[in-house]
């Protein structure tokens, strides 16, 4: 009940904003959880059957994150992370979408914040931390972890936060 009314308070929230969101079937195989679209109209939130209703409402703050960073831009994407966007070979294209997602996480905590969330606060802080991690290893290697590495940096974290 909490987490769906989080969740619905998300959702207003990117409404005010302008966003629309979806929630559409996870794509085998896709790297993406989520995704926001650069002309700021919207976010797509994708689910598998076992997608629990904090993971939604994590992606859903990570999405929103961007958004703000773009209104804050003045309503414009940085044309060299919109080129960045895709360009997997280049190592100078991955650290542009590396710090690019790093300054978006700012914004996390106060969309928390606004949104009245009531998940323990270490969470949020966890999921940002293993979101740098990830985008870290995409930029020194040209991909992101695997699950198993994802696991064991999970498993670190929650040892790391819950101390």
């Amino acid at each position: 009940m909490v987490r769906d009314e989080e969740l619905n308070r998300l959702v207003r929230y990117a409404q005010g904003m302008g966003l629309s969101v979806r929630f559409k079937p996870y794509v085998p195989y896709s790297k993406d959880q989520a995704e926001w679209h650069t002309d700021g109209t919207e976010i797509v939130v994708f689910v598998k059957k076992n997608t629990s209703k904090l993971e939604k409402i994590l992606s859903l703050i990570h999405e929103l994150g961007h958004h703000k960073s773009w209104i804050e831009n003045g309503r414009k994407i940085d044309p060299k992370f919109e080129d960045a966007l895709g360009d997997d070979e280049s190592k100078r294209s991955r650290r542009i979408v590396y710090l690019g997602e790093l300054n978006d996480t700012q914004y996390w905590e106060q969309i928390y914040r606004d949104t009245d969330c009531r998940f323990n606060p270490y969470i949020l802080h966890m999921h940002r931390e293993l979101d740098v991690w990830m985008y870290e290893v995409y930029y020194e290697t040209g991909k992101f972890p695997t699950h198993k590495e994802k696991d064991a940096k999970k498993k670190q974290l929650k040892e790391k936060f819950r101390c």
